[in-house]
């Protein structure tokens, strides 16, 4: 398990790299690598022990989030 530190520290990398995202024309080769980063990170932060939900400004769009991220979502909605 990550500390608070680390774990606040990958979040804020995850909210920037989704704000960079946004900043980028859709079919750059940088969209790519900043998708690539970004589930990469998720993963690694998922694996760790990690379950909680991002802010939606944190978020990409959800076909381009890692499918451990959307599984862990479902939990969290109301059924």
């Amino acid at each position: 398990m990550l500390s608070k530190i680390e774990s606040d520290h990958i979040l804020s990398t995850l909210a920037h790299l989704a704000a960079r995202w946004r900043g980028l024309s859709e079919n750059s080769s940088s969209n790519h690598e900043v998708v690539s980063h970004y589930n990469e990170l998720l993963c690694f932060l998922i694996h760790t022990g990690w379950d909680n939900g991002l802010a939606l400004e944190e978020e990409l769009p959800d076909e381009l989030m890692p499918r451990e991220y959307l599984e862990l979502s479902k939990e969290w909605s109301p059924v």
